[in-house]
């Protein structure tokens, strides 16, 4: 299963969070306090949002915002294809995230986006890595191993 980084974390609340209005509208429609509400759309904080607090939210505003793409994440990739061209592709999006890393410090300095990007690029280089991972396994499964002596 793949993670979500504290950042990602703070953008999809924020998302949340503004779909419900705003920080006001939004500690109306839960437990916690605007103060909490802010502290989880902020990346640089260590707290993410409760699943009930998303779950109110996202009740009040209608919309599966940060839960679809909490889900998203479970949803399981095919295991199918040729292990040379996942191996490929593997190998581009690893190429993908010098390049996001490398076009993020061309100004000398990180923004958010810039992180955001980052990131983005990561989490395919692992999605493709799991799917080299998931092909193996599927070969070694169905592959007879051979008795070993005793």
């Amino acid at each position: 299963m793949n993670k979500i980084s504290h950042r990602e974390h703070a953008r999809l609340a924020g998302e949340l969070i503004e779909a419900c209005g705003g920080l006001e509208e939004a500690a109306r429609a839960c437990r916690v306090r605007r103060s909490s509400l802010s502290n989880y759309e902020n990346p640089n904080e260590p707290s993410t949002m409760p699943a009930d607090v998303m779950v109110d939210l996202e009740r009040h505003c209608g919309r599966a915002i940060y839960s679809a793409a909490l889900a998203d994440l479970c949803k399981p990739k095919p295991l199918t294809g040729c292990l040379k061209e996942l191996a490929f592709d593997l190998a581009q999006e690893s190429m993908d995230v010098v390049a996001a890393v490398r076009e993020a410090l061309a100004d000398g300095r990180l923004s958010n986006n810039d992180l955001d990007a980052i990131a983005a690029a990561e989490r395919d280089a692992e999605q493709a890595l799991e799917r080299v991972r998931g092909v193996r396994r599927a070969i070694e499964a169905a592959t007879p191993t051979p008795q070993r002596a005793a």
